[in-house]
């Protein structure tokens, strides 16, 4: 029997805060010659009104409230993870949806005239103790993307620099009007464009890390490891591999760095596909596998494809060179052929 490893990563489940009153570059003074998109007030109150409706769909396990804060793949994500919940521990549950705060924001938004519909936060998370700020979880730093739609705003991508990864944090370059500057996606920088970011992460687990030109991150070296590791616990039983597909949103956010460089952070997507080699052979599906197939979750499968969801955070150089410095990762859907059914 092939029992199908269990390669799901923590979601990236983002919480509820107090306002925050951080000092903003973004916000524009009776001096700024350009109108911002949203003023810092109203970025403020957007991420205010994110945080609490998070915490209440993380409370009720409620992917539909969900969706009246997030869009895309963050969306896809979290939804998810609420399916898988009944194939998860129950103390890894309890950690991963506690209620908590955004606390040290500050807030990056694009001149009007840019065109423009998305602006950047950068932020700490808390604790959220008797409806307060409490304890940070950690010194690490998040970027989230909050995106117009039209009835509002979405949060869209969220990501961290971690541990010692935290010095790697860039200055994200203003305007003369204190505006963040956008980084045109499809424009290169070098011989590297932001547009280019979901390709060389989804790379990883396609490919593999020795042709990569990412910086050598523990970002990178997790990513490439699903692909060195694919093989794992199958004893010879099943083949498997990775293949790129169409990303849950495709939206590449990205902005110019004071070093000339750019941030920039985006969605991908990539499914593994298992298949037993011959009809004395079967796989399997793990725990967390299973609450994503509605029949016969427990027979024996001839084939079961894995559907992953991606959002990837990293940095390009000024001359070029492009590093990925978070990548989260979530199963969201599983195809099971059982072997009845070849």
């Amino acid at each position: 029997m092939l029992a199908a490893a269990v390669l799901t990563a923590a979601a990236s489940l983002t919480g509820c805060s107090t306002e925050d009153t951080a000092s903003a570059p973004a916000s524009a003074g009776a001096a700024a010659t350009e109108r911002p998109l949203l003023t810092r007030a109203e970025a403020n109150k957007t991420l205010d009104a994110y945080q609490r409706v998070n915490n209440q769909a993380n409370a009720k396990r409620s992917a539909s409230l969900m969706a009246t804060a997030e869009a895309g793949a963050v969306l896809a994500m979290d939804q998810a993870y609420f399916t898988q919940i009944p194939g998860l521990k129950k103390s890894d549950v309890a950690s991963a949806i506690a209620p908590f705060a955004y606390v040290n924001r500050t807030y990056y938004i694009p001149p009007a005239s840019s065109k423009a519909d998305w602006f950047l936060v950068r932020a700490q998370g808390a604790h959220l103790t008797d409806g307060k700020p409490g304890k940070l979880w950690s010194k690490d730093i998040r970027f989230l993307v909050f995106q117009r739609s039209g009835d509002g705003w979405r949060m869209v991508v969220a990501r961290d620099f971690e541990g010692s990864d935290v010095a790697k944090v860039p200055h994200i370059a203003l305007d003369k009007s204190g505006l963040m500057k956008i980084a045109e996606p499809a424009t290169k920088i070098g011989k590297t464009a932001p547009s280019q970011m979901p390709s060389l992460v989804t790379d990883l687990w396609v490919t593999g890390d020795g042709t990569s030109p990412l910086a050598p991150t523990s970002a990178r070296r997790i990513g490439s490891s699903w692909h060195t590791e694919r093989e794992d616990n199958l004893d010879g039983h099943a083949w498997v591999d990775f293949k790129k597909t169409a990303p849950r949103a495709g939206d590449v956010f990205a902005a110019k760095t004071t070093d000339g460089g750019a941030l920039v952070l985006s969605d991908s997507a990539v499914n593994e596909t298992f298949l037993a080699k011959d009809l004395q052979s079967y796989i399997g599906l793990g725990d967390t596998d299973k609450p994503f197939v509605k029949h016969n979750p427990d027979a024996h499968m001839a084939k079961v494809v894995r559907h992953y969801v991606q959002t990837e955070l990293g940095l390009i150089s000024a001359d070029g060179k492009p590093a990925v410095y978070s990548i989260g990762t979530q199963l969201t859907k599983v195809d099971a052929t059982p072997s009845s059914d070849v």
